[in-house]
């Protein structure tokens, strides 16, 4: 029996395409391009990544294209260059984006277009003008106004001298979360500030950069460690760190826009050829840029699809090396490779992935509830063996709750999420309230993990109180999580009294189920109400 062609392989994959099976269809095409490199297949093989959320492949097929190819294999490919310009929108480069949509609106013909051109020609022309709205948007720094008060970085490294005289008995302190995590991300900030960018004698336009090769893995440490340290204080500080990141992508010769698949490909064929002290700078500075990429995408231009991509991106190379690797030493593969640098990528990555839900939720979400709870078992999982498997190696005080405790108290809090949702998409009352009753116990786990002065223990004993209100549980459920809530409070509001989370309303939510709680024990003591009585709502 005859081996398919290209063409076979082709249609076979588009029926594929059709039928949603877009995992088979990438097989198909793939085939099919080892027997014919040509821009159809390679346009379709992106539109299959584009439909399974796997932006930066796509945009590495459109690459592919256009670079790999570009005179051999027809670069005024319209469809490519739709390809390219979708998948830039997805990862919120907009920049980039708008190159792509006008270049698919050139490769059209200028007269004479056909229905189907004439519909792809205005189909470009309205994305293109969103792509250049959106660049011309301004960006929001992640940043709290300083006449507010201290940061709680600042309070906590305050604090430190006095809970090191105090020892293990204090050791608890979120104190120790936070000053930790930003003794590195402003570590990383001032070696960004220390950048040199000089003209390159007799070479018009070029440049010669001196600085520091580390400054990307302090800032990915310190935002791994406590991803609430990240915040912008000065105007060019976005300038400051891709001149960083182009400087560390350089020397080290990174990979910075190529999707996962070639990655991998081209870092076995570099160990390979260089060994280890060329290929593990090169991942290292790869996957921390996707995991800061990942937050300033999904924070600063507020685009949660595109932050999920590049986490997912990041925690996929992980895994995979971590695999095939396995038997390698720390010393050769390096730090991106341990069970810790897992935990912490897959913990941003889950709440990157509840972000993007809300911003898309619904049973049709692109991003499904059923993954975040897969995703949240997933997390419980790796805590719990790095809670089992810990060795003897000394590490400072902060490092198990950024590394196990809090990753577990998140996990948990993506559950509570979890069946909260599901509680709301529920026709069924009992349904509803066993899903709020499950909500409530995940919460109050989540709030165990975290440190007791930490907002996020008060914050998830709050939601605890108002699943336990939803489930229609009784009043004495809901006021024994009042008192422990009540108790927690001024302890997190000695550091925590600014934040994201206190400036998006956290203290007066508190104080509503607070007021609750008292109005609920002055009907105790009217004998209007009774401890076995449902919460009213």
């Amino acid at each position: 029996m005859s081996e398919p062609t290209a063409a076979q392989l082709k249609d076979e994959g588009n029926e594929l395409f059709k039928k949603q099976d877009y995992v088979g269809a990438i097989i198909k095409y793939t085939e099919a391009i080892a027997l014919d490199d040509n821009a159809i297949l390679y346009a379709n093989r992106a539109a299959c990544n584009y439909a399974l959320n796997k932006f930066l492949d796509a945009v590495d097929d459109a690459h592919r294209i256009f670079l790999l190819h570009a005179t051999e294999i027809d670069p005024g490919y319209a469809k490519g260059w739709s390809r390219l310009a979708a998948s830039r929108d997805a990862l919120a480069d907009w920049g980039k984006s708008a190159h792509a949509w006008q270049k698919a609106l050139d490769a059209l013909p200028k007269t004479k277009l056909s229905p189907a051109e004439r519909q792809q020609k205005d189909q470009y022309t309205a994305c293109l003008r969103a792509a250049n709205a959106r660049l011309d948007q301004p960006i929001v720094p992640l940043s709290v106004n300083e006449k507010l008060g201290k940061f709680p970085w600042q309070i906590a490294t305050d604090m430190l001298p006095e809970l090191r005289e105090a020892g293990q008995a204090k050791v608890s302190s979120s104190a120790w979360v936070i000053a930790l995590a930003y003794d590195e991300f402003n570590n990383g900030v001032e070696m960004m500030k220390g950048m040199k960018k000089t003209p390159q004698p007799g070479t018009p336009d070029a440049f010669v950069y001196h600085g520091n090769l580390e400054g990307l893995t302090l800032l990915s440490n310190g935002f791994m460690r406590d991803d609430r340290v990240f915040h912008i204080n000065q105007p060019n500080w976005i300038d400051m760190y891709n001149q960083q990141v182009f400087f560390e992508v350089t020397a080290r010769k990174a990979w910075n826009s190529e999707g996962l698949e070639t990655v991998k490909e081209l870092a076995r064929k570099r160990l390979k050829e260089n060994g280890w002290d060329d290929v593990r700078p090169a991942l290292a500075v790869t996957i921390r840029g996707w995991i800061m990429r990942a937050a300033l995408e999904g924070g600063l231009r507020q685009q949660p699809q595109a932050g999920v991509e590049y986490y997912r991106r990041a925690l996929d190379l992980v895994e995979w090396g971590r695999t095939i690797w396995k038997d390698v030493p720390k010393s050769s593969r390096g730090v991106v490779f341990e069970h810790s640098f897992l935990i912490g990528v897959r913990s941003l990555y889950l709440k990157m992935f509840m972000n993007a839900y809300s911003s898309d939720p619904g049973l049709n979400s692109k991003f499904p509830l059923e993954q975040l709870k897969e995703e949240a078992e997933d997390l419980l999982k790796e805590t719990d063996i790095a809670l089992r498997t810990r060795d003897n190696e000394p590490v400072d005080p902060g490092f198990v709750s950024s590394f196990i405790a809090y990753p577990c108290g998140l996990a948990h809090a993506m559950l509570g999420f979890y069946h909260v949702q599901s509680a709301r998409y529920a026709s069924d009352p009992m349904e509803r309230m066993f899903s709020f009753v499950k909500a409530a116990d995940e919460y109050t786990r989540a709030s165990s993990r975290y440190a007791e002065d930490d907002e996020l223990r008060a914050w998830y004993l709050n939601c605890t109180m108002d699943c336990v209100r939803n489930a229609g549980a009784p009043v004495d459920n809901f006021l024994m999580v009042a008192f422990g809530l009540r108790d927690t409070v001024p302890k997190m509001k000695k550091i925590w009294a600014i934040s994201e989370l206190a400036l998006g309303g956290r203290d007066e939510k508190i104080q509503e189920n607070l007021n609750r709680a008292d109005e609920l024990m002055k009907r105790l003591t009217d004998k209007t109400l009774t401890l076995e009585d449902p919460v009213p709502l």
